[in-house]
């Protein structure tokens, strides 16, 4: 141990050097950055550097967490109530839905399969009448695939019925356009054709009665354009043999497409692949697309940011010139005026960076409420419901985003203070004290 000693005892007493230098450099940063003899522009300068950061790292968060919020709120409720994918019997019904399901299911990237029908009509109560996509699903196999029952006010299981009277579960705003409740009845009309229907005249569309025993409510457009039944009624009432369609969640959301094409590549039958990207893939991209946007503002908004703070060491350089002329007399090294002005400049944008990440944070958390707020004072809908899959603003705050923000902040500050740095230390005592 003891022959160990001298390594370690030097390499303590470097480490020791290298703390006392690193608090000899922080100190004479602070002492310029404090120094009652600072110019009135500079001053100036350093606080509109410190506000330009301080407002494009708060304006970038509460951007960022917004962009995370709509995506968040995509997977929580849009494709909470979609399949991953599903596929499509090309001849109208699947002739052994149930075999199919299992082969489906033997794969390691399908974590689950149902059956379901789904129909195109239109809904009408009186005078009153909605358009939507009514989804015929298996109440005990598409709570597995979809989740239903966070968003309903019943229980699924209330589908079936033991006798010949059809259920449904419609969305909030199908039953407000509607004016319906809970157990009313409303017609459904059908653009589906009737296979019972003689082929020598033109057929009649599908109609049928359904008593309401719920509804489900998102907060977006699909509660004004969805409704499940069971999915033997849609069989029945459409005068299929079968379901024509198979609801598929696989493990990978972004690569469902690809794991379902190589789930069927040797499937019974000739079936059409559809993911949730060809449906709502342009929402997902149009908020990626956003979110990339805000990355570019943020580089161009601290990159101005940045030039103050340039613009504003340059000035300090001038103003001190006489005192770090002096250091430079007394021994101090070039590398060390360089580390004290870096270190001037990088303190400025980490105030700054604070200030916006304080700022920041509380307006994202406040933003929902501020909005809703917003909207009952003046009496408008910032985001239409029938429109946008929410109604309201959402936020997410994420650490990633913020240390991407901060980390960007600071890198792009020390950069702008490598050259004003570098100027500071090629000042000559001898000049500039002869003066």
């Amino acid at each position: 141990m003891t022959e160990h000693l001298p390594n370690a005892a030097i390499a303590y007493m470097k480490l020791r050097m290298g703390a006392l230098m690193l608090s000899l450099i922080l100190k004479t940063s602070y002492r310029f950055l404090k120094s009652k003899r600072y110019g009135a522009l500079a001053h100036f300068m350093s606080m509109a550097s410190t506000f330009g950061i301080a407002v494009g790292v708060c304006a970038l968060i509460v951007g960022l967490s917004a962009m995370r919020g709509f995506e968040f709120e995509l997977h929580n409720r849009v494709l909470s109530l979609i399949p991953t994918a599903q596929l499509k019997a090309f001849n109208g019904f699947f002739y052994d839905i149930h075999s199919d399901i299992q082969f489906l299911e033997k794969n390691e990237f399908i974590e689950a399969a149902a059956p379901a029908k789904e129909i195109e009509g239109v809904f009408v109560s009186g005078r009153d009448f909605a358009p939507a996509a009514i989804i015929g699903i298996d109440v005990r196999r598409e709570p597995e695939v979809i989740e239903l029952d966070r968003f309903m006010d019943c229980s699924i299981d209330e589908l079936e019925s033991e006798t010949d009277e059809l259920k449904i579960i419609i969305g909030t705003g199908i039953a407000k356009r509607l004016h319906v409740n809970k157990g009313d009845t409303i017609d459904l009309i059908t653009a589906e054709e009737s296979t019972a229907a003689d082929t020598n005249f033109l057929s009649q569309p599908v109609s049928a009665t359904f008593k309401i025993v719920g509804t489900f409510k998102t907060g977006g457009v699909i509660d004004s354009s969805m409704a499940f039944i069971d999915v033997d009624d849609a069989v029945n009432i459409t005068f299929t043999p079968s379901p024509d369609t198979i609801h598929i969640r696989t493990k990978d959301l972004t690569a469902a497409f690809d794991e379902v094409y190589n789930a069927t590549k040797n499937f019974p039958e000739e079936v059409a692949i559809q993911s949730w990207m060809q449906t709502q893939g342009k929402l997902y991209n149009d908020i990626q697309m956003v979110r990339g946007i805000m990355y570019i503002a943020m580089f161009l908004v601290l990159t101005v940011a940045c030039f103050n703070i340039i613009s504003n060491l340059i000035m300090t350089v001038s103003e001190k010139s006489h005192e770090i002329a002096i250091m430079l007399t007394m021994g101090a090294s070039r590398s060390f005026i360089i580390k004290v002005f870096t270190c001037l400049g990088m303190m400025s944008a980490l105030r700054g960076a604070i200030i916006g990440l304080v700022f920041g944070c509380g307006i994202a958390m406040a933003l929902t409420p501020i909005t809703k707020n917003f909207e009952e004072w003046f009496g408008f809908k910032l985001l239409d419901e029938n429109i946008y899959f929410v109604n309201f603003i959402p936020v997410k705050l994420d650490i990633e985003d913020i240390a991407i923000v901060m980390s960007c902040a600071v890198i792009m500050a020390f950069l702008a203070s490598i050259y004003p740095a570098i100027k500071a230390s090629r000042i000559k005592p001898a000049e500039e004290l002869s003066m």
